[in-house]
Order: structure tokens, then sequence, then C-alpha cells
């Protein structure tokens, strides 16, 4: 496996066993924990949600403010994840308090 796509919040890879690379797939691994948690009602995993939510939220934002402006051969770019990871956000958030409750 030596030429591998991979993207996710601005990151991208073409090869696995780079900086990039693991970052984003460690990120992967952790969204598909979260899903499993949320799948089968773990009671971790609204809590872990929203830690993911604040994750890409920054990643984002690093990705989008930061890496432009330090690294020569990115651009500038509005990332438009930010939108869906705010409601996913704000959703998590409600359903701990019910989640919680339950």
């Amino acid at each position: 496996m030596d030429h591998i796509n991979l993207s996710l919040y601005g990151i991208t890879a073409t090869h696995s066993y780079t900086l990039p690379g693991i970052i984003t797939t460690l990120l992967l691994i952790f969204k598909g924990v979260i899903a499993y948690g949320l799948w089968f009602e773990q009671k971790w995993a609204p809590q872990a949600a929203i830690i993911d939510a604040i994750i890409g939220i920054a990643v984002c934002i690093i990705m989008m403010v930061v890496i432009p402006f330090t690294v020569p051969n990115i651009n500038f770019t509005i990332r438009l994840e930010l939108i869906p990871l705010y409601f996913y956000l704000v959703k998590m958030r409600e359903i701990k308090l019910t989640w919680e409750n339950l």
C-alpha cells in the first residue's frame, strides 16, 4: 500500500505513513469508534461525539487560517465542513442531556 488518497477537514495525504496520513487515519478511526458508540447507545458516546465535533472544528479552523499562511504551497480555502460540524456539535449537546437522563 504505497499510494493512497486520504482527505478529511482539509488534511490531504497521498501516503499513509506520512504525518498527514497518520493524522487523517487516526481521525477516521476515532470517528468509527464514536459511530459504534452512538449506534449501540453507549453511555460515553455523546461526550465523545462532542469532543469529535470540537476537534473537527479546531482542525478546520487551523487548516483554514493557520496553515495557508505558514506553508507556501497551500492556498486559503473556506472550509464548508464547519457548517455541519456546528450543527453536529449543537445536536450532540442536546442529545447528551437526554441520553444521560435515560
